[in-house]
């Protein structure tokens, strides 16, 4: 069942209340198919569903086993390109492997700044588009020598870069914390910015926020407050103090608890006046006692991190265990 996820219901029927009774073993073995009213024994098959995300009815979740298939890593998709896309294109395409010869260097900035992708879907396209025009120029005459893919000729054959690489800032700055994002496409660097200016303690907050990433900022304000006199600052800074905190790529939705010890640190930054390290990322929950726990995704956040340059990152005490699964 590929990507279950994109079921609609509407007024020509609901898919998901049929699935609800193929997946449940308590009533598949009596499954009725409505439209042709005959009875199926579906008992002993078993199902497999892939889906994007878990944006389904919580009934057809319970009826699931979920397992979490994290997308490729740029060195797998490198590895992919090599031994299976330039081929597969290069046939589909006429091509040669004297008249096309395609560089690591290109293959990794398609992978970074014109693809965003758990998968290859797009960097198969986008090498599937490079072999057409070089075939094109060779057809029309306008190209006599092999075509050589590399860094600084791939904009003539896909454009300007559609996608920024997440760098880690080269400055310290006050104010400012590199956190680290997992969305549906892998790891991510979060830039959290805060600043303060006089006022009557209210706080903003702006980036397109989802509700839990909100609730982290009033977590982090509450331990900031409840540790201010530790921590060097004043502690009416909030009755005199108006603060902002800002999350970069604002038309990017953004959301999840794992910002918490970033936001906190941001904060308190831009309090105390003192500068945080940009060579330094952090991911974690924060509590109200100012424990950081765990979170998802450190794989992909841990990758994008040293993608970025980032070679110290602060996780979780409780998310050590997971080390053993990033690769070296």
């Amino acid at each position: 069942l590929d990507e279950i996820d994109k079921m609609a219901s509407d007024y020509r029927g609901d898919p998901g209340s049929a699935m609800l009774e193929v997946l449940d073993p308590e009533q598949n073995h009596t499954f009725n198919d409505h439209y042709l009213e005959v009875d199926y024994d579906l008992s002993q098959v078993m199902f497999v569903a892939t889906a994007n995300s878990l944006d389904l009815p919580q009934a057809l979740i319970d009826r699931m086993e979920i397992i979490q298939i994290s997308g490729y890593t740029e060195d797998e998709k490198l590895q992919i390109a090599k031994q299976h896309l330039i081929a597969k294109q290069m046939k589909n395409n006429g091509a040669k492997y004297s008249e096309i010869v395609f560089k690591d260097s290109a293959i990794m900035d398609i992978i970074r700044y014109y693809t965003r992708e758990a998968g290859v879907r797009n960097l198969d396209r986008e090498i599937g588009s490079i072999c057409r025009k070089v075939i094109k120029d060779l057809t029309l005459k306008k190209r006599k020598a092999k075509a050589i893919i590399n860094s600084k000729s791939l904009p003539k054959f896909l454009g300007m870069k559609k996608y920024r690489f997440g760098l880690a800032e080269e400055h310290n700055q006050i104010g400012e914390v590199t956190g680290l994002a997992w969305t549906s496409v892998g790891g991510d660097l979060l830039t959290i910015e805060a600043s303060t200016y006089k006022g009557k303690g209210k706080l903003n907050y702006t980036g397109q926020l989802g509700d839990v990433m909100k609730e982290s900022i009033q977590a982090a304000m509450s331990v900031t407050r409840q540790r201010a006199d530790v921590l060097g600052i004043a502690e009416d800074f909030h009755e005199k103090l108006d603060i902002h905190i800002h999350v970069p790529d604002g038309s990017t939705p953004k959301d999840g608890p794992s910002a918490g010890a970033a936001m906190c640190t941001a904060l308190v930054s831009v309090l105390t006046g003192r500068k945080v390290k940009a060579a330094v990322a952090m991911t974690g929950e924060i509590t109200l006692r100012g424990e950081i726990t765990p979170i998802g995704g450190l794989k992909e956040k841990l990758l994008a991190a040293l993608r970025g340059g980032i070679k110290t990152v602060i996780i979780p005490d409780d998310n050590e265990r997971e080390l053993s699964e990033v690769p070296d």
